[in-house]
């Protein structure tokens, strides 16, 4: 058989074009079964997604908790609560006042209580009488009311306080100290309309 150019050229052709199938096909079926690449669980992204969640709920906790606080700090300054008169020790005709109210609850809660300078406070316009106070042992604040609407005046706040037996039975001194502290100014009839007339001259 006599090879002519053509023919040769064809023959190569040919050849060509089966081995380029072939290296498709191998290409191919290699993509198919070609391992897909291990995932490794990024345990420690995960760990720190799952703290930063929860540092963030936990301030929000603590936000919602201070709001609170304050809410109830601050329920009873409405309008008639914005002009304040302080009863110190000091405070000409009513000195003695604030200090048999201290003496008072020293004898029903303990020794354990703290009063500041201006824990007794009267506002004029809601005829209204306010004692602050606190408990630093248990990490207790506590506020009486006298004119209080719910005719209950009386509040603690506390961080993280363990309901225990002590704990329990000073929590209940502090609620006799706040009826005794009210039943002695129901019957000091006088004393709101001295300290009004005070409060008005001291505006």
């Amino acid at each position: 058989m006599e090879w002519t150019n053509d023919r040769f050229l064809k023959m190569a052709t040919d050849f060509t074009k089966k081995m380029l199938n072939t290296i498709r096909e191998g290409v191919e079926k290699t993509k198919k079964y070609t391992a897909k690449p291990l995932v490794v669980e990024n345990t420690n992204t995960e760990k720190d997604n799952f703290l930063t969640r929860s540092k963030i709920l936990m301030e929000e906790a603590e936000k919602q908790k201070k709001k609170l606080n304050e809410e109830n700090d601050n329920s009873f300054n409405d309008d008639k609560h914005g002009n304040a008169f302080p009863i110190t020790k000091n405070t000409p005709q009513f000195g003695d006042v604030r200090t048999s109210q201290e003496e008072a609850l020293l004898k029903t809660i303990g020794e354990q209580i703290k009063l500041n300078d201006e824990s007794l406070i009267y506002y004029p316009d809601a005829d209204d009488l306010v004692l602050n106070g606190e408990i630093p042992s248990m990490n207790t604040t506590f506020q009486f009311r006298y004119n209080d609407p719910s005719s209950e005046g009386i509040y603690v706040w506390s961080e993280a306080l363990q309901l225990t037996d002590a704990n329990n039975r000073l929590l209940g001194k502090i609620r006799d100290a706040y009826l005794n502290w009210k039943q002695t100014l129901v019957q000091d009839s006088d004393l709101f309309e001295k300290l009004k007339k005070v409060a008005e001259r001291n505006k």
